[in-house]
């Protein structure tokens, strides 16, 4: 009988309705620290953990030996030493793409309310401000997505979704990736390719596509930030990491930004003193954020939870794990 430990909570297996396989044995964990993951693990075959926590440090990888597949809930795996299991010879596998179209609809969105400036106006008006909200509004003026330059920092499932919808409403899209697609898939997505100077400086909104890893990690930060166009918007879908939090914060201050939507924060959840928690109320209402919800959705979570236990399935019965991210492509046994 395949024996799993989930982080994964039985409500939301409930919830999602997705069936846990007839006779397997399922051990709902809620201690996240490294000895108790240890303990829990001990004769179980399987891992399932989701992308946002709980880490999986060296130290457990490396003393979880009957573990023979960790399955993350999620695209993301940066919370996983992906380099420790490779050295054990364990596979980690993701569920990517389940979730792309929700967080490429997210992007839109936070991109709407930023132009729009949905926010301040929902607050005005609220107060009793309608007239003048609106007078400031129209004298100001309000951008929109038609006509608009937007620069896509990675094309990948999300970013070629996000492209599309992009496009599909009258914006011109350009992206930088170090892995540059074909020329008849920019033809077919209608993008352009540059290079990452040319991104930053020749785009009136730059979103952010790209996963957490060595390369990326400050990736955006006050040289960068300098190379963005006065008024410029930043989205960042990913994670917090890409981006200095400092340095944002100082480019809201200052104005060189005219608006961010932030959905992951450097640390995550970030302390009540964080630096773009602590803005001016002028830079406050230049920035958007929400609690790592781009891709939370009720559809893309079945979708993902789906995946992962039929990745399970396929280990058990004998078959290779899709969607491998560390090299290891075959499922590892039990020493024991």
């Amino acid at each position: 009988m395949p024996r799993v430990v989930s982080f994964y909570p039985l409500e939301l297996f409930k919830r999602d309705k997705v069936e846990i396989p007839s006779g397997w044995d399922f051990l709902f964990a809620k201690d996240r620290g490294e000895k108790e993951i240890i303990e829990a693990c001990k004769g179980a075959d399987f891992l399932l953990v989701t992308a946002a926590n709980p880490p999986i440090t060296a130290l457990i990888i490396q003393n979880i030996d009957s573990i023979c597949l960790l399955q993350v809930f999620g695209a993301g795996f940066d919370k996983i030493d992906i380099d420790a299991a490779r050295e054990v010879n364990l596979p980690v596998a993701n569920t990517p793409g389940q979730n792309a179209t929700t967080v490429a609809e997210f992007t839109i969105g936070a991109l709407v309310a930023l132009q729009r400036k949905i926010f301040i106006g929902n607050r005005e008006v609220k107060a009793g401000n309608h007239y003048a909200i609106e007078q400031h509004f129209i004298r100001s003026g309000l951008k929109e997505i038609r006509g608009a330059a937007i620069g896509l920092l990675g094309l990948g499932a999300i970013g070629r979704l996000v492209a599309g919808l992009a496009n599909f409403m009258g914006a011109k899209v350009s992206y930088y990736d170090p892995y540059r697609v074909d020329k008849s898939m920019e033809e077919k997505l209608n993008v352009t390719y540059c290079s990452f100077e040319e991104l930053l400086s020749n785009n009136e909104v730059i979103s952010l596509h790209v996963p957490l890893n060595k390369d990326t990690r400050g990736l955006i930060s006050k040289d960068e930030l300098a190379l963005m166009q006065p008024g410029a918007l930043l989205i960042n879908t990913a994670r917090g990491e890409i981006v200095d939090q400092d340095a944002l914060a100082e480019a809201l201050e200052s104005g060189h930004l005219g608006g961010a939507a932030v959905d992951h924060f450097s640390p995550d959840p970030p302390p009540a003193d964080h630096p773009l928690l602590t803005l001016s109320e002028a830079a406050n209402e230049r920035l958007i954020v929400t609690s790592h919800i781009a891709g939370v959705t009720a559809g893309s979570f079945a979708r993902m939870l789906k995946m992962s236990v039929e990745n399970l399935q396929r280990v058990a019965a004998g078959e290779d794990p899709r969607c491998v991210v560390n090299g290891i492509t075959r499922a590892r046994f039990s020493k024991n």
